[in-house]
């Protein structure tokens, strides 16, 4: 859509909806009946006016009040006329405050520039929505991207602090300076508010929002174990800013696990097998649980408390407010949602659900069939719709902590929403043949090839090294051009700074070559005989050469 096409959609909604105070509820919210199409405000923000940042799914609880299907009336809601709300208050009421809210949203979008972020920030309605009416209303000063997630990380790669307790009216303060100071100066002609969103959105989404499991492949030494897991920490700490200034805010540290496999890993030690164990000094067999079942227990607790809680509601129906009014009956115990005391009541719960992490390295070294046994349909199905019985479901009790789940009397095992399945591997790797084609497109694959950037970022404090870097790309040109990608060599094989204190340039490179480059290339040829003598001292010459064609 082009941004004359957008404007004149955008102004076909503004002239509809240009006051809300004479707004009524059926010109609020509706349904879709017969073949007539919807013409009301929510469908019009969430669904018509995609293009300006999606804020679809979910549940219809972030608009305050809504027009519900009478074939499946909602059960942990408020419902009268037809319609569903929170709360303890009648329908008029809601309907009234909600209406308020969304003038006071219009009027600091359209007339208050200096303190729009506060306003909005204030307003006590489901956040991605609040934003997206404010943008619409706004004629161009915020960002059309509504997930704080995407809004931080985005900062962050444009180089804009941010602190752990920013909103995101703080986010989109930030940005849209950003935006002035860069594109808008002095309101000359520049990049669209538009184009700038889809900027942020490209630039804020992590490939995690993408897809819950993922595979780094590339050559050896391109730093896909270390960036997975600064991802994923990256990641976590954009979620808690969903979680601004409450208090119990989790730690990543207890919602990441490492584990590298081998030829010898096994579908016991990862999902769950019978193992000796010690009891009273005696040897006995049983059933224990494997590394990754007992992380997706940590993770599960919230979906399983919600499905135990909450039994006939799907949980992207559930909200914050229903949450609290359980546990305030005092109907459930135990409730892990410790940290929600800051969160507005019409949010989505499952927008507080912590990420967990599942890192994997080396993942295509064990026989991955084996490992992940029958665990191929929950990679796919993922939350309780998954749910599978394991090869061990039978012996499964509690006395062994090895029940996931039960459902009729039965024990099943899912891999939660929550969890991020983190993958890296050597395209090299002979073992590589072990990733069949079904296990492969249940993953999103991301390429990590050799970064001069990281290179240029690491000797940038000591320059005198800096030569090696030049010299490293014309070794990769030519092994790019006689093996191929797979086969070049990464960064981190050349950042080894600190294995040589008080060196000099000339003895750094001779080292690396020595100890890092040429036995890796010596794997590479191995079995050719004299013809990787020379295709290794010819690379050689390659790496030594200096710009003027003598050697170093």
């Amino acid at each position: 859509m082009t941004t004359e096409e957008k404007n004149k959609l955008l102004k076909e909604f503004l002239d509809k909806f240009s006051e809300l105070e004479n707004l009524t509820l059926e010109n609020y919210t509706g349904l879709k009946e017969g073949n007539k199409e919807r013409d009301d405000f929510t469908y019009w923000v969430e669904r018509k006016l995609d293009t300006f940042g999606g804020i679809k799914g979910g549940s219809s609880a972030k608009f305050g009040i809504y027009k519900y299907n009478p074939n499946k009336p909602p059960t942990n809601a408020r419902i009268g006329g037809g319609y569903a709300w929170s709360g303890s208050f009648g329908k008029e009421e809601v309907f009234g405050d909600v209406k308020n809210k969304l003038c006071a949203i219009k009027d600091a979008a359209e007339n208050q520039a200096g303190v729009l972020y506060d306003k909005i920030e204030g307003v006590n309605l489901a956040s991605t929505y609040k934003w997206k009416v404010a943008f619409l209303y706004s004629k161009g000063r915020l960002v059309p991207v509504y997930k704080i997630e995407a809004l931080a990380q985005a900062a962050k790669r444009l180089g804009i602090a941010v602190d752990s307790k920013d909103t995101i009216g703080a986010l989109q303060e930030k940005l849209m300076g950003y935006y002035k100071d860069k594109y808008n100066k002095d309101n000359a002609q520049g990049t669209d508010i538009y184009s700038f969103g889809a900027y942020v959105w490209e630039l804020g989404s992590s490939e995690l929002l993408r897809s819950n499991q993922l595979i780094k492949y590339g050559a050896p030494g391109t730093g896909k174990t270390f960036t997975a897991e600064k991802e994923a920490k990256e990641f976590f700490e954009n979620w808690l800013l969903n979680l601004s200034g409450t208090n119990n805010l989790p730690k990543f540290e207890e919602h990441y696990e490492f584990v590298q496999f081998h030829p010898s890993y096994s579908y016991e030690d990862f999902i769950e097998g019978i193992k000796p164990v010690l009891e009273n000094g005696n040897t006995v067999l049983k059933l224990r649980n494997g590394i990754f079942k007992a992380f997706c227990k940590r993770a599960a607790q919230y979906e399983l408390w919600l499905l135990e809680n909450f039994p006939n509601e799907k949980i992207e129906d559930i909200t914050v407010g229903a949450v609290r009014e359980k546990v305030s009956s005092e109907e459930s115990s135990d409730c892990p949602f410790t940290f929600i005391d800051k969160v507005a009541d019409n949010e989505n719960i499952e927008e507080c659900i912590p990420p967990y992490f599942f890192v994997i390295d080396e993942i295509n070294r064990a026989d991955l069939s084996r490992v992940f046994g029958e665990l191929m349909y929950c990679l796919e199905y993922r939350g309780c719709k998954g749910k599978i019985k394991t090869q061990y479901s039978e012996l499964q009790s509690d006395d062994t902590d090895t029940i996931f789940y039960k459902e009729g009397g039965q024990n099943y095992f899912f891999i939660p929403k929550n969890v991020y399945i983190i993958g890296t591997m050597n395209t090299i790797d002979r073992s590589i043949e072990s990733f069949d084609f079904a296990l492969r497109r249940r993953f999103l694959w991301l390429r990590v090839d050799p970064n001069k950037e990281v290179l240029t970022d690491y000797f940038k404090k000591d320059k005198k090294f800096e030569n090696i870097i030049q010299s490293w790309g014309k070794l990769n040109a030519e092994i790019n051009k006689n093996l191929g990608p797979d086969y070049q060599i990464g960064h981190s094989y050349l950042m080894k700074l600190d294995k040589y204190p008080d060196t000099t340039p000339a003895n750094y490179k001779k080292s690396i070559w020595e100890k890092h480059i040429q036995p890796i290339l010596e794997e590479y040829y191995r079995g050719m005989g004299k013809e990787a003598t020379d295709q290794i001292d010819k690379l050689r010459k390659v790496f030594f050469q200096k710009s003027d064609g003598n050697q170093s």
